[in-house]
C-alpha cells in the first residue's frame, strides 16, 4: 500500500514539473530574419533581448521579446562578417549587481532653516 501511494505522489510530482514549449510566431508584417547568428542575449525584468547577424544581408538585428511575444525587431544597419562570431564562446552574466551599485550618493539638502 505504501508503494501504491509513494508512486502515485511521483506521477502527481512529474506531473506538476512538466515543461511547456512556447513557439514564437512573428506577425506577417514584422521583417525577422529567416537566417540568423545568435550572437548574444541579455534581459531586464519585463523582456529578453537576443542580438543575432541577419546572414542574408549581414546585418546585426536586435530582436525583443516581452513574455512570449516579438516586440519589437531592431535593424541596426551594422554590417558584420559572420565568419567572426562563429564557433564563439559567448561568457558573461546578465544584469550584474553588487551591494555597492545599492548605495545612492547624499544629495545636498537645500531646504535651510532660517
Amino acid at each position: 500500500m505504501k508503494k501504491v501511494i509513494f508512486y502515485c505522489l511521483g506521477v502527481v510530482l512529474m506531473a506538476s514539473c512538466q515543461m511547456t514549449q512556447t513557439i514564437v510566431t512573428p506577425p506577417a508584417n514584422v521583417n525577422v530574419p529567416k537566417n540568423a547568428l545568435f550572437i548574444s542575449q541579455s534581459g531586464t525584468e519585463h523582456a529578453i533581448m537576443q542580438t543575432i547577424i541577419d546572414l542574408d544581408n549581414n546585418e546585426m538585428v536586435v530582436l525583443t521579446y516581452n513574455y512570449a511575444n516579438i516586440a519589437n525587431v531592431t535593424r541596426t544597419g551594422i554590417y558584420l562578417n559572420p565568419n567572426d562570431y562563429r564557433n564563439m564562446k559567448i561568457v558573461g552574466t546578465d544584469a550584474p549587481y553588487s551591494k555597492e551599485e545599492e548605495k545612492k550618493p547624499d544629495l545636498p539638502n537645500d531646504t535651510k532653516e532660517k
